[in-house]
């Protein structure tokens, strides 16, 4: 069966994708999701992620839930590295128009879901950093380092110096 990207509205002019490169439960994106839209309501923020689920969908909107009767995503990003996942998330917006931001974004990958975290990345050229959040805090930090406050070298710092390599709250 085909997935829903079940989408919210929103006026949020660009989102960030959140790209799996594992192929992952569709419940633990799911709780994932719920997660990360409970702490946006908790601080009045602007829900930010679309999940990207294939390449040939235009995402215009930010993800409420992915419906299925599959249980697991075959995610076109699975065993890709960072710049790889760029590579393909840029030709996907190309292709589909969709309004998804191609330089910063939020990977889901095989230890998401035993540490209930995800891995925030930038990719510019040659420069490939990122950090592992927690996920109710996954959105705000995307968006706080994407302005660079902090900036990205400094979760990632205060991620490996205070919390085991995982940025938490």
């Amino acid at each position: 069966m085909a997935i829903e990207n079940a989408m919210m509205e929103t006026q949020q002019v660009k989102t960030y994708a959140v790209c799996c490169t594992a192929d992952l439960k569709i419940e633990a994106i799911n709780q994932f999701l719920v997660e990360v839209h409970q702490k946006e309501q908790e601080e009045r923020s602007i829900p930010i992620f679309t999940v990207v689920h294939d390449l040939k969908t235009r995402l215009n909107g930010t993800t409420k839930e992915l419906r299925s009767d599959d249980k697991i995503l075959k995610s076109p990003f699975a065993g890709l590295d960072y710049p790889e996942v760029q590579r393909l998330l840029q030709q996907m917006v190309k292709d589909t128009g969709s309004k998804i931001d191609t330089k910063w974004f939020l990977v889901l990958d095989d230890e998401s879901e035993r540490t209930s975290s995800g891995v925030i990345v930038v990719v510019e050229g040659e420069y490939v950093r990122s950090v592992r959040v927690t996920y109710p805090t996954t959105s705000r930090d995307l968006a706080a380092a994407s302005v660079a406050h902090p900036g990205i070298d400094e979760m990632i710092e205060l991620a490996n110096d205070k919390y085991n390599g995982i940025l938490q709250d």
